[in-house]
């Protein structure tokens, strides 16, 4: 009997430390200043037609150049996050797909980017 309860809890320390190391394991999630966030450089030729359909959807939205600053998650240009109030990335697109999913982009950031008056 005594062996039994020993062995029973060695086998739920071994459990929690697995669930402890592969909490610590998970990548953290990818933080932003709220509303939309386009990663642009010198050499894309998808960001200007992005920013263009982002300004003729009359949305706000702040430019990084990733020549300038560190951009972690950052992979291919031009890359748009919607982050929400509290700063989480809710949605991620990069190259192709970033303007593939415009619609998509706009109708998620409706609640977390303010719209242009102009």
């Amino acid at each position: 009997m005594i062996e039994r309860a020993l062995f029973l809890l060695v086998v739920v320390a071994v459990a929690f430390a697995l669930v402890s190391l592969r909490e610590r394991a998970r990548p953290r999630g990818l933080r932003a200043e709220p509303g939309i966030t386009v990663f642009t450089g010198p050499d894309c030729r998808l960001c200007p037609v992005l920013l263009t359909a982002l300004e003729a959807a009359g949305v706000r939205y702040r430019t990084i150049d990733v020549t300038r600053t560190e951009t972690p998650g950052v992979t291919a240009l031009p890359t748009v996050f919607v982050a929400d109030r509290r700063g989480e990335v809710a949605m991620r697109r990069s190259g192709r797909s970033a303007l593939a999913d415009l619609d998509a982009l706009l109708a998620f950031a409706t609640g977390g980017a303010a719209r242009c008056s102009a």
